[in-house]
């Protein structure tokens, strides 16, 4: 999963190139949901959607799968590919943090404060490089990916606050397919005039992203809510990071300067900080 997610950012900063992002991402979305449904259909369990399920799914649906996506999308656009994975790696920080106050067994310690405190450390100096992280609005492209990560904690907590077991092939087939038929009746208001290049490259951009960047690695993980405590879930969000930097600096030459650098290490180092089993 955290491999998938890691080649994911290129192919999103390739796609992003010529693909208008209404469209990419109804794509992108609406073709997952079709596969999330085939694979619930074959799996034959049925879903009894309680109150507080219903509350999950909603938050999926229009948090992660659509704005946080969305800006995500957006952010990419203006920064280097693998920016983005560097401030997805903060989501176990905010996780933690809001995890604190909702959930009994996951409370914040000395250890998780301080990598809280490393971690935001790290985000000031990327800003401070920010002219230097990508082309046109920078600084904007960087809030936007920040927010979008900041808003994807909250139904991660409230996943792991149901008691219930997850289907996981039917909340994204659920919430995938709505966001995607968000996206395509947005796409059809301001995009409706761009056409989408159906070259070899987009065609395979699409492809990854919708297969193995969206179908593998959220299968995963949602999965995982049922076996795992959430804030060491939030743990595979330091993985990808690594990965994207190195497929960016060989495939898209973005390289970073030494201040980028050493924020990126406190991110990472924070979000480990932050997961890492403590006695504390």
């Amino acid at each position: 999963m955290c491999i998938l997610w890691g080649f994911t950012w290129m192919y999103l900063k390739i796609s992003l190139e010529d693909m208008p992002i209404f469209k990419g991402l109804s794509i992108r979305f609406i073709c997952a949901g079709v596969i999330f449904w085939i694979a619930y259909f074959i799996n034959r369990e049925k879903v009894r959607l309680s109150k507080d399920l219903k509350r999950v799914y909603a938050l999926f649906t229009l948090f992660n799968f659509s704005l946080c996506y969305y800006l995500t999308y957006w952010g990419t656009k203006f920064v280097f590919s693998n920016l983005g994975a560097i401030l997805w790696s903060l989501l176990p920080l905010c996780v933690a943090f809001m995890a604190h106050f909702y959930l009994p067994d996951d409370k914040l310690t000395k250890r998780k404060s301080a990598g809280m405190i490393i971690g935001l450390m790290g985000t000031i100096l990327l800003f401070y490089n920010k002219d230097m992280l990508g082309q046109g609005q920078t600084s904007i492209g960087l809030l936007a990916i920040l927010l979008s990560v900041v808003l994807a904690a909250w139904p991660n907590v409230n996943l792991k606050m149901q008691k219930n077991k997850i289907n996981s092939y039917h909340l994204n087939a659920v919430g995938m397919t709505i966001s995607g038929l968000i996206f395509l009746v947005f796409a059809m208001i301001f995009e409706n005039q761009i056409n989408i290049p159906l070259d070899g490259k987009n065609i395979f951009a699409i492809f990854f992203l919708t297969v193995p960047g969206t179908v593998v690695t959220w299968g995963i993980y949602i999965w995982l809510f049922n076996h795992l405590p959430v804030t060491q879930i939030s743990y595979t969000a330091f993985y990808p990071p690594i990965i994207a930097t190195f497929v960016g600096w060989v495939f898209l030459d973005e390289a970073l300067p030494f201040l980028a650098i050493l924020g990126s290490t406190f991110i990472i180092l924070g979000g480990y900080l932050v997961s890492s089993p403590s006695r504390n």
